[in-house]
């Protein structure tokens, strides 16, 4: 604790933590009062900001026996990185948790923690993270096939109806080769390794559909009353963990370059602990990128002008990664970050603002409300790609839309810190080259108008439409492939 917060706690002029404002828990409901509080799962985004209305920018609950306090203020939002320790902890599925411990599962670093969780996670900074240069060639091959693949069913009526699966696949694919490097390619070639790769994005995908259905429900409960989404989970994870190192396993067995992650990593990691963290980065990314992608392309859809905008940036700088590309993917983000809520275990006890926190509060970042604050976003309800550029360009759609009036450290959607998303990087320039690809090659229109106000934000885990997006690619003429 800092010297002027020494002085703050001696002097008396920190509240107690229970004097943050928030919803009256009532005495003998026990989780009752957690189903009053959250109401629906898929809406509890919706129901975090009502409470942010209604109590302003910090929000006390309990959860089950957890202290816990929702955070909306960009300043406090960055003090919670610095209240999370030498080993931060975040809060993890109560479903998975309750899985892994049922059968004894060892999983990769989104569910390690101490200094077992800091060794591997610091084996993995320098590649994915600070010279991640090396990403960028495969990563740019396989956006380049999925274009391809796209263009081979592309016509004037040609709708996407299972845009959401297709960029599943895509993803899946972008950490294969980033993992595999040149040997993903030679893999491509094998039938067996491609239908693992299409068990593998099926099965998947239901993962967490299962995991937001047990939302509801503690999983002891679920397991002990046999209830179906807990049976289907069962079954889906083990299944898809299964195809997950089947996938890896061969391939280690057909190996032939020296440029992927895995081989960089197995002169670091023994085998096993390689294996857990690699299964998990396959499970985990596929479905985050390929809905915040779905999004973005939703977004663009919906506003025609801002489509064609970026698309002649793109052109125009000639680059895969231009401001407005990078603008389009970081204001998908403010608007539908894919985890509304970051939640971080506070080391010590600590002030936060004009309060006390006790020791091992969990504190849980608002993104989709503080990424709707007209405080910190100006018009934050409109889609706007070059609210990020510290100068505003010379057009008229970016005129007014510079960085004033906006405030950035609103939207933190891969978090920061020592814990922050180890996949950020892969994300982001999978990201940008699928979308300047796309807005190169193809104009994007939803092929149902009433779609444009009818598609909602729901949470399944991680934030996705209300229904499936229905997405209409024409070739633009004279466009490269």
């Amino acid at each position: 604790m800092g010297r002027l917060e020494r002085v703050a706690f001696s002097s008396g002029n920190v509240l107690p933590f229970i004097k943050i404002p928030g919803p009256r828990r009532i005495p003998l409901l026990g989780m009752v009062n957690d189903i009053m509080h959250l109401g629906k799962p898929a809406e509890l985004h919706l129901r975090i900001s009502q409470y942010h209305e209604l109590y302003g920018d910090l929000v006390r609950m309990q959860l089950a026996s957890q202290n816990a306090v929702f955070v909306r203020d960009p300043s406090l939002m960055r003090k919670t990185f610095q209240l999370e320790g030498a080993y931060p902890r975040h809060p993890l599925p109560e479903s998975w948790t309750y899985f892994n411990n049922k059968y004894n599962y060892q999983r990769g670093l989104f569910f390690m923690d101490g200094k077992e969780w800091l060794q591997a996670r610091q084996i993995f900074n320098k590649p994915m993270l600070k010279d991640f240069t090396w990403m960028e060639e495969p990563i740019r091959g396989t956006c380049a096939a999925t274009i391809a693949q796209i263009a081979q069913n592309c016509d004037d009526k040609f709708v996407f109806e299972d845009i959401e699966q297709f960029l599943y696949q895509w993803s899946v694919e972008v950490v294969l080769s980033v993992m595999l490097g040149t040997t993903f390619s030679e893999c491509q070639q094998s039938a067996e390794f491609r239908e693992l790769v299409q068990q593998f994005s099926a099965v998947v995908y239901d993962i967490f559909r299962c995991s937001s259905e047990l939302m509801n429900i503690p999983p002891a409960i679920a397991d002990r009353l046999n209830v179906q989404p807990w049976q289907q989970f069962e079954k889906v994870v083990p299944e898809t963990i299964r195809l997950a190192t089947a996938i890896i396993e061969f391939g280690i067995a057909n190996s032939q370059s020296k440029d992927g992650l895995l081989e960089l990593m197995v002169q670091k990691l023994d085998k096993p602990l390689m294996m857990r963290i690699f299964v998990d980065f396959i499970i985990a990314a596929g479905d985050t990128t390929s809905f915040a992608t779905v999004w973005a392309l939703y977004l663009l859809a919906k506003n025609p002008t801002l489509q064609e905008s970026v698309r002649e940036n793109v052109v125009e700088s000639n680059m895969l990664e231009c401001t407005a590309i990078k603008g389009v993917v970081r204001e998908t983000l403010r608007l539908y970050p894919v985890a509304p809520f970051i939640g971080r275990f506070v080391e010590n006890e600590s002030i936060f603002g004009e309060y006390q926190l006790p020791k091992d509060t969990l504190v849980l970042l608002s993104l989709y409300s503080a990424g709707r604050d007209e405080r910190f976003f100006t018009q934050p309800d409109q889609f706007n790609p070059y609210r990020w550029q510290r100068i505003s360009a010379g057009n008229d759609t970016a005129s007014s839309n510079s960085r004033s009036g906006n405030t950035p450290s609103a939207s933190l959607p891969f978090a920061i810190g020592a814990r922050s998303c180890i996949g950020q990087k892969i994300a982001q320039l999978q990201m940008h080259y699928l979308i300047s690809m796309i807005l190169t090659n193809f104009d994007v229109g939803l092929a149902e108008k009433e779609q444009q106000e009818s598609i909602k934000p729901i949470l399944k885990m991680i934030t996705v439409p209300n229904m499936p997006v229905k997405l209409s690619f024409k070739t633009i003429p004279n466009s490269s492939s």
